[in-house]
């Protein structure tokens, strides 16, 4: 009886252990959302803050305490943190490496196997708002990490007047970006836009398509204006815009007047 009373203890207190133990994460069905602040960050040491909200699917927030796992392939980042208020944050911090630092999240799911590289090739993030891609208990989101946080950008057009006929008129846009020290920003994202006259000229294009173009090593981005405007009417001028983006946040940007006739 003795011996039965005493199993039946050791029992309890393993159930009691285990619960102790068990770690709470969000139920099949739940959504998490992933967001990067700032989106941008220098390389060695700059630091980003990673939050995920997690919504259950009765479509309210997690309880608090729910753990949500953190994976990156470029920097570091801190293996869990926990919700409050259905929110879950966690500090990235770049190493000496510049790239597009994918971050993971993960809740309630199985954790992955996070690819490193060395020398991550840069990816457009550029439209997402830093808002996550998200699927099932599990969601992405992106941070540019450069060798420095761009300040100003200083764009020309060569030439700077399109004249001739033919199908290769076209001007090459050099766009040099700079942090506040005057060095050129490394891996910087820089978005290339036309302003039209009229949307009736509207006969102008870019090599680049208006994705992301990233500086190089000396910290230029180079794109190419291209048009289709007959050499027989007027001369007009388009004016393009090198812009720096950080999310729904441009850092820096400058416009450039090109003639056309």
């Amino acid at each position: 009886m003795k011996t039965n009373a005493r199993i039946g203890l050791l029992l309890l207190a393993a159930v009691q252990v285990t619960c102790n133990q068990a770690i709470l994460t969000a139920p099949p069905g739940s959504s998490l959302s992933a967001f990067a602040n700032p989106e941008f960050i220098a390389a060695n040491g700059d630091v980003s803050v990673i939050s995920v909200l997690v919504i259950e699917p009765a479509g309210t927030v997690v309880p608090d305490g729910t753990v949500v796992q953190f994976f990156t392939n470029l920097g570091h980042i801190q293996d869990q943190a926990k919700t409050n208020d259905g929110v879950a944050r966690a500090n990235l911090v770049s190493d000496t490496r510049s790239g597009t630092a994918t971050v993971t999240v993960v809740s309630g799911g199985a954790a992955p196997v996070p690819t490193a590289s060395p020398s991550p090739s840069p990816t457009a993030i550029v439209g997402t708002g830093g808002t996550s891609a998200a699927s099932g208990t599990s969601a992405t989101v992106t941070v540019i990490i450069g060798s420095a946080r761009p300040k100003t950008v200083i764009v020309t057009a060569n030439p700077p007047r399109i004249t001739g006929s033919g199908p290769a008129r076209q001007s090459r846009l050099v766009a040099n970006v700079f942090d506040e020290n005057g060095n050129g920003v490394v891996n910087a994202p820089v978005i290339f836009s036309i302003q039209e006259p009229s949307e009736n000229d509207a006969t102008e294009n870019l090599a680049s398509g208006g994705a992301p173009v990233y500086t190089d090593n000396n910290g230029q981005a180079v794109d190419f204006l291209q048009t289709s405007y007959s050499a027989e009417l007027p001369a007009k001028t388009v004016t393009v815009t090198a812009s720096v983006p950080s999310g729904s946040t441009v850092l820096a940007s400058e416009a450039v007047p090109v003639q056309i006739n």
